[in-house]
């Protein structure tokens, strides 16, 4: 009997034990690795091409980019510990044995993210083909434990590498196959999220190299062979291969890569959207003219949204598209963040491919799709100045490239020196940022699965012998631009037969090539021959009305000449209206009161809209009225300790009202009267800052803290801007666009203000948030919980 009673409470005991350190429950949908033999029969590839691996685990994973350096080997660097963080949350969380269930998105713990720092790192290795098969077998470790690196190139003998918060050179000088030099060329870019740092080293036609833009920065960019630290905006930016210098270029989107045509002209993408076109005006022609605003550095070049995978979607999203309340959440966004499968989420690495060794793509545009498994190609076609992309004919509903192995993942495109490509695989089960997957999907399926594996595939012709053509010439125009482009980057002084040819052009000729035309009229303003000034007259005259940016080329090179020229179009203005206007923009920025009362004089040739524009800025350029009220909005500081702690103090309170039942219309009304001047949320407010029914998708209690403490919230891309203008207004706001000569302020409320730089102080407030500190204060622990609930209701 006591036996009897000893066995009954061991085995109770023991199913207590097991309640209380229940098992999660492994899938049995989960999709599993193939091998890369395997993994190359899934590849459907256009007729006349063929894949074939380059490289796989174990001599690589994690594989972010690849390059060939002038000897012709290969090099390879590696991105470790993506997902890391959240996987280590999740492990901490599976201790529990319960699933959290809770419909949120919500990131990694703050210590579970430094237990990732550790594992946090980049490599380089050279790869070497030793047997002669074709597939690299042998790898010699270049750097390691580098910043994570995401792509390099070969430059001056050796390597450049993006790891921020560093650019670093290796080379190896004494032929061991080891680099001897391990240089910094420049430091200071910013870090956060692990994949949106500085990226894809590209070399330019013009002799640049040319990067994605990363994180902001917290200072000055410094590198030991510059003269002076360089400060860079929000853009993209190129360096020099030696790094004397380093200087920003259009284009700010926040995703990997960037890519060239044969003329010139420059795509970049992002997630959403497979190319953006970046606006042909470079940097250094738009700072010629520091009264003249900016016009936007970049647009998209393609309403496509739509992809066509092959690869069985991951069951993790197909269960995050069926559960009601998780679909609800995401669409809030947009259908294509709620879907299961069929949208851009996650494009990256724009390749314009120039050869002809793969049979009918010279010229033509491809884009990866990592969580597709899929890579996507665009025809290029020129539409005036600009460029449009469009789907090849014969891909309306499928890809150029796909996999049915759902753990293929491309990442990097590379076009080889013999003309084939080299795709990047991040091989792995899930590719998705963890906190995109619902908490209990991620404590089943785990988010790091492969990071042990990655490969590097090579889409080449099947008639190998493509692989010995040449890559073809740009043509007659795109060759012309291009060189006029890198002619009068030193004002033509050791070009003067091109100068002749560029001041000889007929620029009344209407059908002359637009992208020609535009290059031309940027390189008049390079030029400083007095024929220069008739020059644009004539093209103002005939192109004004027909090719976009026309205007702003014409403008950026007549500095202080503006009233001359307006006055010469307003007697015979033929197709120059746009002209007009934006010439009596630029003096209506500048502010001179007696230019611009000297224009207004001419009441018979300046009428119309540039008469307007020109009161308007008579109007700004007058000091304010004696006696007239100044707004003053003071710059928000950091808080102090002794407020932290206070707020600090309130947190159990909120946290326990949010366990009450919210009023969800006192909840709206209280958002309304007090976020919604600088937030959207269910169709009100103003995206000021984070539109709320996309950036609040966490967990309620990670809300209370954003809200308590806005500046921890404080977003890449919401840095708080202050600007005190030349007639003594203080402007606080966020910056919506950031030009070489002007900065424009989105305001709360969302009215927009533009300055020029040179006429206002400005200041970009680290660590600090225009969200107003002390809400907590302002507002009960109850009115608090009802704003969240409100926020999070659906």
């Amino acid at each position: 009997m006591l036996l009897r009673s000893c066995l009954a409470l061991a085995s109770a005991s023991a199913l207590l034990g097991l309640h209380a350190h229940a098992e999660i429950p492994q899938p049995a949908d989960a999709p599993q690795p193939l091998s890369p033999q395997e993994s190359a029969r899934a590849f459907v590839v256009p007729e006349g091409m063929q894949i074939r691996l380059l490289a796989a685990e174990p001599l690589i994973h994690e594989p972010s980019g690849i390059c060939w350096d002038e000897r012709g080997r290969v090099f390879v660097c590696e991105l470790h510990g993506y997902n890391v963080e959240g996987q280590i949350d999740i492990d901490e969380l599976n201790k529990s044995g319960q699933l959290d269930t809770t419909v949120r998105r919500i990131a990694a713990s703050e210590s579970a993210k430094t237990k990732a720092e550790a594992e946090t790192y980049g490599t380089v290795k050279l790869l070497r083909d030793t047997d002669g098969d074709g597939v690299m077998d042998k790898a010699t470790v270049w750097a390691d434990r580098l910043p994570p690196c995401y792509g390099l190139t070969a430059a001056n003998g050796g390597l450049i590498v993006a790891c921020a918060p560093h650019i670093v050179f290796l080379k190896d000088t004494d032929g061991d196959d080891l680099p001897d030099v391990n240089e910094r060329l420049f430091t200071g870019f910013g870090t956060g999220m692990l994949e949106r740092g500085i990226n894809a080293p590209t070399h330019g036609p013009d002799g640049w190299i040319y990067f994605g833009r990363g994180w902001p920065g917290s200072g000055a960019i410094t590198g030991p062979h510059l003269k002076e630290p360089v400060k860079l905006p929000g853009t993209h930016f190129r360096i020099r291969a030696d790094g004397s210098a380093i200087e920003p270029v259009g284009g700010s989107t926040r995703t990997i890569g960037t890519t060239f045509t044969a003329g010139g002209d420059r795509f970049v993408t992002t997630t959403t959207s497979p190319g953006l076109l970046v606006t042909p005006l470079e940097w250094r022609y738009l700072t010629r003219n520091p009264d003249d605003v900016a016009p936007p550095l970049d647009a998209p070049a393609t309403t496509e949204t739509r992809v066509f995978p092959i690869a069985p979607v991951h069951p993790w999203r197909t269960k995050r598209e069926q559960h009601a309340e998780y679909f609800a959440f995401y669409k809030k966004i947009s259908l294509s963040d709620a879907a299961a499968s069929g949208y851009f989420t996650s494009a990256c690495s724009p390749l314009v491919y120039q050869h002809d060794a793969l049979p009918g793509l010279n010229g033509h545009y491809l884009v990866c799709e990592p969580a597709a498994s899929l890579i996507h190609r665009s025809e290029i076609v020129r539409d005036g100045t600009a460029l449009r992309l469009q789907r090849v004919k014969g891909e309306e509903q499928r890809e150029f490239l796909a996999s049915r192995d759902s753990w293929f993942h491309p990442v990097s495109l590379t076009q080889t020196p013999q003309g084939g490509i080299a795709i990047c695989d991040f091989y792995r089960e899930i590719i998705e940022d963890y906190s995109a997957i619902p908490r209990h999907l991620q404590q089943q399926y785990g988010v790091t699965h492969g990071q042990d594996r990655g490969r590097i595939w090579l889409l080449l012709p099947q008639d190998e012998s493509r692989l010995q053509r040449p890559a073809p010439p740009p043509t007659a125009t795109e060759a012309r631009a291009l060189a006029l482009r890198t002619a009068d980057a030193d004002h033509f002084q050791s070009h003067s037969e091109l100068e002749k040819e560029l001041l000889a052009m007929d620029f009344e000729d209407a059908s002359a090539p637009p992208q020609l035309v535009l290059q031309a009229t940027l390189s008049l303003g390079q030029s400083r021959s007095p024929q220069v000034f008739d020059c644009l007259r004539r093209i103002a005259r005939t192109h004004g009305t027909r090719l976009q940016w026309i205007d702003c080329a014409i403008t950026s090179a007549l500095y202080k000449r503006e009233r001359e020229m307006l006055l010469a179009l307003a007697r015979d203005p033929g197709a120059s209206a746009p002209v007009m206007a934006r010439l009596a923009s630029v003096i209506a920025a500048r502010g001179d009161v007696a230019e611009i009362q000297s224009c207004l004089k001419e009441a018979a040739l300046i009428t119309g809209q540039p008469r307007q524009i020109l009161t308007l800025g008579l109007e700004d350029a007058q000091p304010l009225a004696k006696g007239a009220a100044v707004p003053e909005v003071p710059p928000p500081a950091p808080p102090t300790a002794e407020q932290t702690a206070a707020w600090e103090s309130r947190m159990p309170a909120i946290l326990a009202a949010l366990q009450d039942k919210p009023d969800l219309a006192a909840g709206r009304t209280l958002f309304t009267g007090v976020c919604a001047s600088c937030h959207r949320s269910h169709g009100i407010g103003t995206s000021v800052g984070p539109d709320l029914d996309a950036e609040f998708q966490r967990a309620p209690e990670t809300i209370v803290r954003d809200v308590v403490f806005p500046a921890e919230a404080a977003r890449p891309g919401f840095e708080t801007t202050f600007i005190k203008t030349r007639r003594g207004e203080s402007l606080l706001g966020i910056t919506a666009s950031d030009g070489p000569g002007s900065l424009t302020l989105r305001l709360p409320g969302g009215a927009e203000r533009t300055v020029l730089k040179k006429h206002a102080t400005i200041r970009t407030l680290r660590n600090t948030s225009l969200m107003p500190s002390g809400l907590s204060e302002a507002l009960t622990p109850r009115q608090l919980a009802d704003i969240i609930a409100f926020l999070r209701s659906r």
